[in-house]
Formats: structure tokens, sequence, C-alpha cells
């Protein structure tokens, strides 16, 4: 073969290489935590406007189940991700994931019980109390786990959805106790809805709120791009939806090292060891 073939069918097999990574698609994906019609409305604005200024063609895509949605996470399916800060952390450590953009504010957890209740401490609902919570991995929920390192410690879950059910479950007596977040005890306290509850835990870590990343097919170039975008005013229009959502006014940048070791929330959940 000819140098000049060479050269040829290098270039060629270059541009060919340059035009499938042009038109490889992206996929994003956010914890199944709404209807899909829900999440197809928060996130297509996002996803749309960071295909139109990036030029990359970003997908989304909508898992059905929790189980599917971690089964394609763990397979290294998600090029970008919107989750709970200790699946962010997960991915960090284990998928080259960046995080890039959050929500801004806290979360702290905060442990109920009834008013008349005996229990005391964190220590009084280990094994063989029963904790009113939503279901793992949510992070409240690994957060309270977490405390009891020793997992035959642990107390038992009584899993549930929504606050109101949070609450009601406790007050009906099927659980000794509830974990809720700090702001989420504090609306309820307002609204009267904690009326007969006391709290006997409020741990003192706290986590970054719902966060998204960018994992290693998206370089430290469109990284930064994708930041900037979602930080500027038209990213924060785009993403109005999802922040009235969640009850905020701005997407803030995320520091990685404010992600550092919360993987090891999730580590007893399966397929996350």
């Amino acid at each position: 073969m000819s140098i000049n073939r060479i050269i040829i069918t290098i270039l060629a097999f270059c541009l060919s290489h340059s035009i499938f990574a042009a038109n490889e698609k992206l996929i994003f994906a956010a914890a199944p935590t709404h209807s899909a019609a829900e999440t197809t409305k928060l996130y297509t604005p996002i996803i749309n406007f960071l295909s139109a200024k990036t030029g990359k063609k970003f997908t989304l895509e909508i898992p059905a189940t929790f189980i599917e949605y971690s089964n394609r996470m763990q397979a290294g399916n998600y090029d970008m991700v919107f989750d709970g800060p200790h699946l962010s952390g997960w991915r960090m450590d284990r998928q080259q994931h960046t995080p890039i953009i959050k929500l801004p504010g806290k979360i702290k957890i905060v442990i109920a019980v009834n008013s008349d209740s005996p229990l005391s401490k964190m220590d009084d609902i280990q094994y063989g109390a029963k904790v009113c919570s939503f279901t793992p991995p949510n992070l409240l929920t690994m957060a309270m786990l977490s405390y009891f390192t020793n997992p035959s410690k642990q107390p038992d879950l009584i899993r549930v959805n929504e606050l109101k059910n949070l609450i009601q479950c406790l007050k009906s007596g099927k659980g000794d106790a509830a974990v809720l977040r700090d702001k989420l005890w504090v609306k309820a306290q307002k609204s009267g809805a904690a009326k007969g509850l006391k709290i006997i835990a409020q741990p003192e870590r706290s986590y970054p709120e719902r966060t998204f990343t960018a994992g290693p097919k998206i370089d430290a170039n469109l990284r930064a791009q994708i930041t900037q975008l979602l930080l500027s005013k038209e990213g924060q229009k785009a993403a109005s939806l999802l922040l009235k959502k969640f009850k905020k006014k701005q997407l803030v940048q995320a520091s990685p090292q404010e992600y550092v070791g919360l993987s090891y929330l999730i580590r007893t959940v399966w397929g996350f060891e």
C-alpha cells in the first residue's frame, strides 16, 4: 500500500470516527420519583436546551422502576444523571462521573416519635424498633440506617411514601419512630401535622441537594460548557419547571469535594456494594 493510500485510509477513519462521535447520543436520566409524563415535562426543556447549545444529542431515558434505573446506572448506560447525592457520590467513585450542578441547600434528617414515647435518643431505635420511612435507597432512609454501622442493629422499616403518610404511620402506632427531613418537620409543625410528636435525634451531618453529574463520555471541556450553560439565565429558564417542582429559585455549581465518601450510604443496597 502506498504512503498516500495509507494517509487517505487514516484520514477516512478519523473523519468517520469524528462524525460518529458528533452524532453519538448522550443519555440523560433522573431518579424515577415522578410519573413518565411529569419526568418528560420536567427534563425535556433542559436536554433540548443543552442539545441546541452544545451541538450534542442529549436524549432523555425514563426508567419505569428504580430496579431498572439502578441496573442501567450500574451498567454505566447513563452519561448525565440527576438524583440524590449518595448516588452521585457512588457514580463519582465507581464510574468517573463528576458532580457539576445541584439544587441549592442542604439535607438533614430528624427522628420523630410520639410525645409519650419512651424512646429518647438515636440508639433507642436500633434492632427491634420499627421506623416509618421512605423506601430505600431514599437518602433520608439511608442516612438513618448508616448511623447503625452493624447491620444487625438496624431497625425494621415500615415503608411508606409522602410526608403525610410518614406522620400518619407514626401516629397510628405502626411505627415507633419516623425519619423525616428537617425542613419537612418544620413544615409539619407549621401546618399542625406534627402535633403530638417530638424530635429525639437531629444528627449534625448534612448532605448536598439533588445533583447533576456528567460521565466520562462528557469530557472536561463539555462539562465546563454544560455547567456554564445551566448557570446562565437561559439555563435557569430551561430548568424553571424543575426548580418550581423542588421549590428552588436557581441551580448552583456543585463541588466534587462535597460528595467524597457519600457512596457509603448506598453500600447496603443490592448492586451498589
